[in-house]
């Protein structure tokens, strides 16, 4: 090869080489040719279980995949009957402790004070006369009138009569007095158990209806009309349709261009002539491998960190689950992570 012609050729491989970096720094730019990061990723979603605090037959499921529901709107109700009748049970027992304690801190009726004074005093003339009669079979037996065994028997009154009294008196005094203390104390106690019983039964009432959390869209049913569930097991899951966000991946040398509250564009191949605004929320302190979700095993092991872009979905468009290129603004200031200030230009990154 001649002299020119090498000169030729090397002229043309340099001009190629030119081209070649302008257009690789025209990819590296990315798209629009504005200060920012492009990085892809998957629109997510805050998801909430929804289950029962009980265990039980579902009696009703009120709601089905994609409703809208409204905060304490009543998504499922479990079979109540053995519960409606622990609850009346409980009222029940609640009612007679009541009325027991009631009664003792009345203390006793006028009327039964007099009864139990009517009953000593027919007791002691009981006596009276038991004493009485021993007195004149004793001096029947001294002139050997009667026998011993007549004037045991007499003596034998005596001593019954004696013990009736005693029984009375201490009747007619403690209906006097009214009940100790220790026994109204006991009814109080008994009272409160059954009313702490009642209120738990009630409770159990209540949970057997079970309410939406929050205001959100059914997404995924979970159980079935007539299933028994268990405590804990998701009856329905919900999500926020307003609290959606993006999360992407970007490399370790990169991080430095993004601080909370960078502006960023967002597009999904569902709208491909849309952009969706969102902004920086949150940024990972702590570097990862790149998760299994990207594409290349080349790219998995980098090191990266998570940043989550909130998105304004106020038109109800964007979807949990979609795939999402997002555009981060990083121009015009320093990064609120780093305090270093940003590099001009797009880079081209696969979150």
């Amino acid at each position: 090869m001649t002299e020119p012609k090498r000169k030729i050729t090397l002229l043309i491989a340099l001009a190629l080489v030119g081209v070649a970096i302008i257009v690789g720094w025209g990819l590296v730019r990315g798209k629009g040719g504005g200060d920012g990061l492009v990085a892809n990723g998957t629109i997510e979603a805050t998801e909430v279980e929804v289950s029962s605090k009980l265990p039980g037959r579902l009696a009703q499921l009120l709601v089905k995949e994609g409703d809208q529901v409204q905060a304490n709107q009543v998504i499922a109700r479990l079979d109540t009957s053995e519960i409606e009748a622990e609850v009346a049970q409980a009222q029940a027992a609640l009612a007679r402790a009541g009325a027991q304690l009631k009664e003792l801190l009345a203390g006793s009726r006028l009327q039964e004070i007099e009864e139990a004074r009517a009953n000593l005093q027919q007791a002691e003339d009981n006596l009276k006369l038991a004493r009485d009669e021993w007195d004149r079979f004793d001096n029947l037996f001294k002139e050997g009138a009667i026998s011993a065994q007549e004037r045991d028997q007499a003596k034998n009154k005596v001593e019954v009569a004696s013990s009736q009294v005693k029984a009375t008196r201490e009747r007619y005094e403690m209906i006097r007095i009214g009940p100790r203390p220790e026994t109204i104390e006991a009814a109080r106690h008994e009272r409160d158990r059954a009313k702490a019983a009642l209120e738990m039964a009630q409770v159990r009432l209540r949970d057997s209806t079970i309410l939406a959390p929050l205001s959100a869209v059914v997404l995924t049913k979970r159980a079935e009309q007539g299933e028994v569930v268990n405590p804990g097991f998701p009856i329905v899951i919900l999500i926020d349709p307003d609290d959606l966000w993006l999360r992407v991946y970007i490399p370790e040398s990169e991080i430095g261009l993004v601080g909370i509250g960078q502006d960023a564009l967002v597009t999904v191949d569902s709208f491909p002539n849309r952009r969706f605004e969102g902004k920086v929320v949150e940024i990972s302190s702590k570097a990862e491998f790149t998760p299994r979700t990207v594409q290349t095993k080349k790219e998995r092991v980098n090191l990266v960190f998570g940043v989550k872009i909130s998105l304004n979905n106020h038109e109800r468009l964007l979807k949990p689950g979609m795939p999402a290129d997002t555009e981060i603004k990083t121009g015009g200031g320093g990064s609120k992570r780093t305090g270093h200030p940003p590099s001009a230009g797009w880079s081209r990154l696969n979150g």
